[in-house]
């Protein structure tokens, strides 16, 4: 059997530069592979600011972001609340500078949804959410019903409702909000529309404002209670707020008549996902 030469060993100094190499190319994917998620998390909360200012869905979006990377549901719904807080607070600016803002229904109907919110988590914690989807899906039936039945001309009637009645209809808004939080923005345009047969686009420049104090009010406290986590927060809350202008400057351009398909489309789907999902 022929012997074997000698093995030359590799030098020490390669072997440190080998190691070198295959480390700067591990940081290097590493930082490629961080790349690509931030910038398909900032891409998916545009797309969840645009479509959320413009109607509905985006809460939706941004919560699976969020769960996607792997946080705690109840940091996940504490920042969830910051960006939804941040992107109402756009959408009801451009609304209202649009003349899409009930400026004086607004008010009172927002100050009694807050109210509304603490009082319904005491009232309403027991409710079923059998019950909670029958609601939603009632009220979402109702809406949808008002929208198409909706004629020009006939939004503004709410002069002959009194200050006690919009504070009553405000903390059901709010309790509804605050506790079931179902389709939350359809729920409160179907509100809106049923009770002072605001027209579409002015429904959901009022439910944005609505919605904004109230998401406000449950982002403080989860800031408060060291609930958030403001790394995460950024990456999306930014590109929501681009996402969300576009979004209200969309609907402003689209107006009334082509927003009420937008609705009854988004209404249906979310409608069929209560019942069905």
């Amino acid at each position: 059997m022929a012997r074997r030469g000698p093995i030359n060993p590799i030098p020490k100094r390669e072997i440190v530069m080998r190691r070198c190499n295959i480390k700067r190319k591990s940081i290097k994917y590493q930082n490629i592979a961080w790349n690509m998620r931030t910038l398909l998390i900032a891409l998916l909360s545009f797309g969840g600011g645009f479509i959320g200012s413009m109607m509905s869905g985006g809460s939706m979006v941004i919560l699976s972001i969020l769960t996607f990377a792997g946080l705690p549901i109840k940091e996940a719904v504490g920042i969830l609340k910051v960006v939804i807080a941040a992107l109402t607070f756009v959408s009801t600016l451009t609304y209202f500078r649009g003349g899409a803002l009930d400026v004086k229904l607004a008010p009172l109907l927002t100050i009694s949804s807050i109210f509304g919110a603490f009082i319904g988590t005491s009232l309403f914690l027991s409710l079923s959410q059998e019950l909670a989807n029958f609601i939603a899906a009632a009220l979402l039936l109702a809406g949808m019903y008002f929208t198409v039945r909706f004629k020009p001309g006939s939004e503004g009637k709410h002069g002959r409702k009194s200050k006690a009645e919009i504070s009553i209809v405000g903390l059901l808004i709010g309790a509804y909000i605050g506790i079931l939080g179902i389709a939350s923005t359809l729920v409160v345009i179907s509100a809106l529309e049923i009770f002072f047969r605001l027209d579409i686009l002015k429904a959901n420049g009022t439910a944005k404002m609505i919605i904004f104090l109230n998401n406000t009010m449950a982002a403080l406290n989860y800031g408060l209670k060291g609930s958030l986590d403001y790394s995460m927060m950024w990456p999306i809350l930014i590109p929501v707020m681009v996402g969300s202008w576009l979004g209200a400057k969309s609907a402003l351009r689209m107006g009334s008549e082509k927003l009420r398909i937008v609705f009854i489309a988004i209404g249906a789907l979310t409608l069929l996902r209560i019942l069905f999902g």
